[in-house]
C-alpha cells in the first residue's frame, strides 16, 4: 500500500511539474514603431520610443516592465525602464511608449559618428518581464535592429525631425 501511495504521489508530482512547464508563455514580439524627439532642454534631449508588442499566447499576457538600451549608429544614447505595466489580450497587440533621455555628450558622440546617408541605424535591446508572482513570472530578452530613414522619398527631412521645429510641449 505504501509503494502504491508513493507511486501515485510521484506520478502526481511529475504531472504537476510537466503542466507547469507547458504553461510557460511564449515571448512577446517587440517592434520599434517610431522614435520621436519630444523636447530639448538645457542639459538633455528627451525622446519617446513607440513600441508595439504582440502576444502570441492563448492567454492574456501581463507585461510588468521593460528594461531597455537604445543605440543609434553604434553609440549608446539612452537606457532605462518602463514606468507602467500593460495587459495584452491573446493574439493581440499592445502599445508602450518609453521615455528616453539622452545627455548632450551622448548625442554629440552619436552626431560625430553620423555619416552622410539616408538612414540611421538603431539597436534596441533589453528585457521584458511578464507574468505575476515569483515563479509564475518570466523574463524574455529582446534585440531589435533596424534603420530609421533620415530623408523622405522627395529628399526632405523625415518626420523624425518634426518635433525639433515644433513649439514646446504644454502640460
Amino acid at each position: 500500500m505504501k509503494k502504491m501511495r508513493a507511486s501515485l504521489f510521484s506520478l502526481f508530482v511529475a504531472l504537476f511539474l510537466a503542466s507547469c512547464a507547458a504553461m510557460q508563455p511564449a515571448a512577446p514580439e517587440i517592434n520599434l514603431m517610431g522614435l520621436v524627439v519630444d523636447e530639448v532642454t538645457l542639459s538633455h534631449v528627451n525622446m519617446v520610443a513607440h513600441l508595439r508588442l504582440f502576444n502570441p499566447n492563448a492567454v492574456t499576457l501581463q507585461v510588468q516592465s521593460v528594461e531597455y538600451e537604445l543605440q543609434l549608429n553604434g553609440v549608446k544614447v539612452s537606457a532605462g525602464k518602463s514606468l507602467r505595466s500593460l495587459d495584452i489580450a491573446p493574439d493581440d497587440f499592445g502599445n508602450l511608449d518609453l521615455r528616453l533621455s539622452s545627455a548632450y555628450w551622448d548625442i554629440f558622440r552619436f552626431v560625430n559618428n553620423l555619416q552622410q546617408g539616408e538612414e540611421l541605424d538603431f539597436r534596441l535591446t533589453g528585457k521584458v518581464r511578464v507574468g505575476g508572482l515569483g515563479i509564475i513570472g518570466h523574463t524574455f530578452n529582446f534585440d531589435h535592429e533596424g534603420k530609421i530613414p533620415l530623408l523622405n522619398q522627395d529628399g526632405r527631412p523625415s518626420s523624425f525631425f518634426d518635433p525639433l521645429i515644433m513649439s514646446p510641449r504644454h502640460n
